[in-house]
């Protein structure tokens, strides 16, 4: 609608309600400021800095979008809209986690900022040269922004760099996909242009959710390792995958050299870095596994963190989303039987075999583990009469998944509290207490403070990590698999994680098809519910195995003691559906009838 449309309605609904509207529609609100002014005064133009910055997403309001549930490691309790993706219920006009058009806004609102930010003569008095900066900042956010959108939509358009005015004609807003390598390129070639500029790191704690170019280096290769990915590296399945006007959107030759860019932009991070992973000791004063994992999550600004979004209010959700209803909790984030699956004993085997499934496990008799009884004595991470499923994990996995009978640390009224969770179904947090219960007999403590006061409402604050060091280890490792298997640095940072981890290094003498698969699985540990793992299987194409099956949980609808052996077996939670088509998400009908060039993803 152009504004004189606009125009006439307004004055079309003024005279009908037999008001005057000549001199309201000829005048500037007083609240209101054009873009001329914004950008002429200091406040004003941070402001709309701000304002840029605002379209990150917020990861730890767990109901908001979060990933984590449409993946394999964990369901909500709650009905929310993942269960329509979980099920197939959706399509172009029913469209969940649609972030097609808030990210376009974001945009939109980054290029005007890049466009007119050095008219701010008032900001460069105060502090010469800031508007360079800021300039740079919002130039890596739009890359940010666009790359929300490649790993969600695959190939999208880049908008010209000088935003078209509001009222441009209907024709020049029809624009036509880019390829995702043109994607790609974009992204990595702005990016590259904020490192000239922007410090490493930001100067002090209060600025450290703004872009760096740390963050931008990071970004850039996470770009680059999904590039050469199997999704969008000579991806036959896209071959029609066309604008009309027969422009091939996805590379139909799979090339190896994206796999060494990959491997040099992860190389780039990491020795920008060599402080290496965060490490923290326990009370005797030597290095603690679990301590290390937990509180890189929870010391904020640790010197893993490359970028993080600063904690909002609304992100306390979180914690209560995790905690026991014992304490005022949701417990409705329930980590799958998958992810629990998953993790290896404390001394570095699977308690499976490569033959087991999560539905029809294969117990690894080496490993000591079992599915039967209960523990005699305590350990470190557990106390008598646990059952032995639970026992001898390695320490990611007490830092990460919480369980039946396990002992929730949290900070009451009079200071360090412990209560045992209960999530058998007569348990005070069990199913038939309340609607607000685990769905998999599982919750989570990753990301959970044990000095927050759920209870009282008295929350730690933290910060959301869209990017960690531990991640480049992986990424770098992954792309050397791919184009020089042979190169030692692989096993190197896969067994710095480990040691990191507190389990043993890797076996010698693994081959290439070998060193994938223990990439894959050290991902899913290492980076378990910060939704990695969502875009890992996509990229990979292995979702149509992993997001079609149900999920797993234990049988929480019966027990009615830590002891009931009922409780511990497994049972399918919730079923779920994947198709071809569910790679990418729909693009939303209505923009595919704003913009007629822009051709909808493949199968919607």
């Amino acid at each position: 609608m152009t504004n004189k449309t606009s125009k006439y309605i307004l004055l079309l609904i003024c005279s009908m309600s037999l008001l005057s509207c000549e001199k309201f529609l000829d005048k500037q609100p007083n609240d209101m400021l054009n873009l001329d002014q914004v950008f002429s005064i200091r406040l004003e133009t941070e402001r709309y800095l701000a304002n840029v910055y605002s379209y990150i997403p917020d990861p730890l309001v767990c109901n908001g979008v979060n990933y984590t549930p449409l993946s394999d490691e964990a369901d909500w309790v709650f009905n929310w809209p993942h269960q329509q993706i979980n099920t197939g219920n959706w399509s172009p006009v029913n469209t969940p986690y649609d972030i097609w058009s808030k990210y376009y806004k974001g945009i939109r609102a980054a290029s005007t900022f890049i466009n007119r930010v050095s008219e701010c003569k008032e900001c460069d008095e105060l502090n010469p040269g800031i508007t360079v900066q800021y300039r740079e900042e919002a130039r890596v956010l739009r890359a940010f922004y666009y790359f929300l959108l490649i790993r969600q939509y695959g190939p999208v358009t880049i908008l010209p760099d000088v935003p078209l005015a509001i009222d441009a004609p209907l024709s020049e807003m029809q624009l036509p996909r880019n390829s995702y390598d043109e994607c790609v390129d974009f992204i990595v070639s702005e990016l590259d242009k904020a490192q000239q500029v922007l410090p490493d790191k930001q100067s002090n704690t209060r600025e450290y959710g703004r872009t760096s170019a740390g963050m931008a280096r990071a970004l850039k290769a996470r770009v680059l390792l999904y590039a050469a990915s199997p999704l969008w590296n000579g991806n036959t399945d896209y071959a029609d995958f066309k604008n009309k006007d027969g422009k091939q959107l996805v590379n139909q030759v799979y090339d190896q050299n994206k796999w060494r860019k990959a491997a040099e932009a992860a190389k780039s991070v990491i020795d920008k870095m060599p402080e290496g992973l965060y490490k923290k000791n326990g009370t005797d004063g030597k290095f603690d596994p679990f301590l290390s994992y937990q509180y890189v999550f929870l010391d904020r600004w640790n010197t893993e963190v490359i970028w993080a979004r600063p904690m909002t209010g609304d992100a306390v959700r979180w914690e209560r989303c995790s905690a026991p209803r014992q304490i005022n909790g949701y417990i409705g984030l329930g980590p799958s039987q998958q992810l629990v699956d998953e993790y290896e004993m404390e001394n570095g085997m699977s308690p499976f075999t490569a033959a087991s499934t999560t539905a029809n496990p294969v117990i690894n008799p080496a490993s000591g583990y079992t599915e039967t009884g209960f523990s005699t004595t305590a350990t470190k991470f557990t106390k008598a009469g646990i059952h032995n499923m639970y026992v001898g994990r390695e320490p990611r996995f007490y830092a990460t998944v919480g369980f039946n009978g396990m002992d929730w640390v949290y900070k009451g009224a009079d200071g360090k509290t412990i209560i045992r969770v209960e999530l058998f179904s007569t348990g005070k947090d069990g199913y038939n207490g309340s609607n607000d219960h685990s769905t998999t007999g599982y919750t989570t403590v990753k990301y959970v403070h044990p000095e927050s006061d759920v209870r009282n409402g008295r929350h730690v604050l933290k910060s959301w990590i869209f990017f960690r060091l531990a991640e480049f280890y992986l990424n770098y490792a992954e792309a050397l698999n791919e184009y020089d298997p042979q190169n030692p640095d692989i096993y190197k940072y896969i067994n710095l994680i480990r040691e990191r981890g507190g389990i043993p290094s890797l076996p010698e003498g693994l081959n290439q098809d070998q060193i994938r698969e223990r990439i894959r699985h050290e991902r899913r540990i290492e980076l378990a519910l910060e939704e990695h793992r969502f875009w890992d299987v996509k990229r990979w194409k292995i979702a149509e195995q992993t997001d079609a099956a149900p999920i797993y949980g234990m049988n929480v609808t019966t027990g009615t003691s830590f002891s009931d052996q009922n409780f511990y077996k497994r049972k399918i939670t919730e079923s779920r559906t994947f198709q071809k088509k569910h790679f990418l998400w729909p693009v939303p009908q209505y923009e595919i009838e704003r913009n007629t060039e822009l051709v909808q993803n493949p199968e919607w």
